[in-house]
């Protein structure tokens, strides 16, 4: 099952903090809940979990996680992760661009645009619960992340 997820949020802060955030695997990744990185295993590829909730089922992949193109003078990220159910009951592959633009009146726009394919169990569930789902991740997300970046700004 395919499904395809558009998202913005803006924040305060400067373009400069938020892209030193956005990649750096340890500054970034334990904004998005269920996520942890294990490991670094080469240039932009690490290893990790990927832990969510659907409904009544409960999934914990197995991930491998690749920063496929940062672009400095573009403000423009492509991240790519894979993931095998670790009880064997599915993977799901995903997708994401992220474009940062600078806002006129100060601080940053970010436009997420994700391509989420889930594979197994968790499929039967549909796009629906998935996006519903995903909407969630996402606001938890955005709201760990604005905090982060208030106390890096506060602490610089």
């Amino acid at each position: 099952m395919k499904t395809n997820l558009n998202k913005s949020f803006e924040v305060p802060q400067g373009t400069d903090l938020v892209w030193e955030h956005l990649i750096d695997p340890e500054k970034i990744m334990d904004c998005v809940p269920g996520v942890s990185i294990d490991e670094k295993v080469g240039e932009n590829h690490y290893k990790g979990k990927v832990g969510m909730k659907f409904g009544p089922m409960g999934v914990k992949y197995d991930a491998d996680i690749y920063y496929d193109e940062i672009d400095l003078e573009n403000r423009k990220i492509i991240i790519t992760g894979n993931g095998v159910d670790a009880k064997g009951n599915g993977n799901a592959e995903m997708k994401m661009a992220i474009d940062i633009t600078e806002l006129d009146a100060g601080g940053v726009k970010m436009d997420a645009i994700m391509d989420v394919t889930v594979n197994g169990k968790i499929a039967q569930f549909g796009s629906r619960l998935i996006d519903t789902v995903s909407n969630q991740l996402f606001k938890q997300f955005v709201s760990n992340f604005s905090k982060k970046l208030a106390a890096a700004e506060a602490a610089a």
